[in-house]
């Protein structure tokens, strides 16, 4: 709008000033001050159109306003440079064409109505001497012109307004609607340009696209964390060898493809990374072309294994463990019948005779080796055939008080191991198998226990946290139990085996404590880990969530009795 302001002061100064300039050169052509008092009115004009502007003004009011203004002027213009004959007739096109341009069509259209009408009426009243053409010797004067030449002459007058309105409104409607279509197609290019960056940006496989010079392309967020990339860093248009300089492997899989032309499916490599560990990576290798079908680049699409490998071999010790646990368990029950036996009748042989010396240690050793059988026995069935929980709503403030009595009288802990109970969350609750629980809770305590020996220190702490239980979760309300001894720590390679079945590094050991310990809080959808490094005590953890059901319990959740009892949670 302001652009067409100054071109109407540019135009009105130029066509105005066209006319008074002829005034002074052509003697006789008429007094020139009208001229001077149209140009200052157009000029006022423009300034109370501006100023409607600032003051918010609808435009299309202000542009029918200024077009009106536009051919009262010209009007006015022509009738002091010699009448319907002037040569200034055909600059009455100019209002047209901005009509039609801020209105299409209609507007053009109605714009050249009203100079055709404006026109005619003029001619007609010239021709009728109603209106005198003011004196000056103007080249154009219709004297001496006949009626004829004077219809024809407001014929093609109108014939060239109608034309004008009809194609300047034509013109501008088709360049608004396609620049209609032009900013549909702007949006929509953004649109897909943003739906194209927020999935690179939150797809959780790694993406990498390279040009045919082998520069990158793109890089998205989980490709840079996959490949320990500083994700601040801008390496679109870096050269691929050197962003992946510390996995030349990846590299060479890149340029074999690019090179080769030939895309490579999913498989599976193991990548070096810059501290020595290994990275598995899924990834596949397809051919970056564009319409025409030329290869633009490669793009790779990868994925970090290492979860899936570690719950791979999971899966595989689970299957291993659950078939020799079957074969297992039917053999102790096996052997546990005559074991029974046996050690009955060495209880009856021990108290029929009197032995002495080797003999009767002989006999002591044959007791204790087999009570120590019969437990490991025991203890294996109990791993074996762990029964699945029943929930219901379980006080963990008085399970572990009852654990910490219990632990200080057992007969297996020593008088001067000092254990506390560091209550730092009192009257939590969860909804879990009470007695399982206390066995998680003795059989953790009992090991610290026996960790600390006579003088050691084991601190029991009870807190709620915030959790996320599994990786794909939500982050749940939890309780966290600590058993944090000063013992010995536990070395390094042994800390990835201490919740397996079987193995202990304790003399007299079964190894299943800390195995059971982890599957019953396996069934509680809770977790446990052990953390252990020099001058530091040993601490292990147990998160359980406040309320959990396993998929496949087919019991009913809470009755209304628990709902309340679980409120105060």
């Amino acid at each position: 709008m302001k652009r067409l302001i100054l071109l109407r002061m540019i135009m009105s100064t130029l066509i105005i000033g066209a006319a008074i300039m002829v005034r002074h050169l052509r003697a006789g052509a008429g007094p020139v001050v009208p001229f001077y008092s149209i140009l200052g009115l157009y000029y006022l004009s423009n300034a109370a159109t501006w100023f409607a502007i600032l003051n918010k003004i609808e435009i299309k009011l202000l542009v029918r306003l200024m077009t009106a203004i536009d051919i009262a002027t010209l009007m006015i213009v022509t009738h002091y440079t010699g009448g319907a004959s002037s040569y200034f007739t055909i600059l009455l096109v100019l209002p047209i064409v901005i009509s039609g341009e801020y209105f299409q069509v209609a507007g053009g259209l109605t714009a050249a109505g009203l100079v055709t009408s404006l026109y005619f009426s003029y001619s007609f009243l010239e021709m009728g001497g109603i209106i005198e053409i003011p004196v000056g010797n103007w080249t154009g004067n219709s004297a001496g012109m006949d009626m004829v030449g004077q219809l024809l002459r407001g014929y093609l007058h109108m014939v060239l307004f109608v034309l004008t309105g009809l194609l300047s409104g034509y013109i501008s409607q088709h360049i608004l609607h396609k620049g209609e279509q032009l900013a549909d197609r702007e949006k929509q290019i953004r649109q897909i340009k943003l739906d194209t960056d927020s999935i690179l940006m939150n797809m959780s496989s790694g993406l990498v696209v390279i040009n045919m010079g082998g520069e990158v392309l793109s890089l998205n967020p989980s490709a840079m964390s996959i490949l320990k990339l500083d994700q601040d860093e801008k390496y679109k248009g870096q050269a691929v060898d050197i962003v992946l300089r510390h996995m030349p492997e990846l590299v060479d899989e890149l340029e074999f493809v690019l090179e080769s032309g030939m895309p490579r499916k999913r498989h599976e490599v193991e990548l070096a990374n810059a501290d020595g560990s290994m990275l598995p990576l899924g990834i596949s290798i397809s051919l970056l072309k564009d319409e025409s079908g030329d290869t633009r680049g490669v793009i790779a699409i990868f994925q970090d294994l290492t979860e899936v490998k570690e719950m791979r071999e999971k899966m595989r010790q689970a299957d291993r463990m659950a078939a020799v646990g079957e074969l297992s368990a039917a053999i102790a029950h096996e052997v546990r019948a005559p074991l029974a036996s046996i050690c009955g009748s060495i209880e009856m042989l021990k108290g029929e005779f009197e032995l002495t010396g080797d003999n009767a240690e002989l006999m002591d050793l044959i007791i204790r080796e087999s009570d120590r059988l019969d437990r490991i026995i025991s203890d294996f069935l109990e791993y074996s055939r762990l029964r699945k929980p029943s929930f219901t709503p379980t006080d963990m403030d008085k399970c572990l008080r009852d654990t910490v009595l219990l632990l200080k009288h057992a007969p297996n802990v020593s008088y001067n191991a000092k254990i506390h109970f560091d209550r730092k969350t009192p009257g939590a609750r969860i909804y879990a198998d009470e007695e399982q629980i206390r066995q998680i809770l003795l059989n953790l305590g009992i090991n610290a226990c026996q960790a600390i020996g006579r003088n050691g220190n084991l601190t029991i702490s009870l807190n709620k946290v915030m959790s996320r239980l599994s990786e794909n979760g939500h982050e749940e309300e939890c309780v966290r139990i600590d058993f944090e001894n000063d013992g010995p720590e536990i070395p390094e390679e042994v800390l990835p085996h201490v919740f397996e079945p079987f193995y202990t590094t304790r003399e007299g050991g079964t190894g299943l404590g800390l195995a059971i310990v982890a599957r019953i809080v396996e069934s509680h959808s809770g977790l446990i880990n052990v953390r252990s490094t020099k001058n530091e005590n040993t601490v292990f953890s147990v998160i359980l969530p406040v309320y959990s059901v396993r998929a496949d319990d087919d019991q009913e959740i809470v009755n209304e009795e628990e709902s309340n009892y679980l409120q105060g949670v």
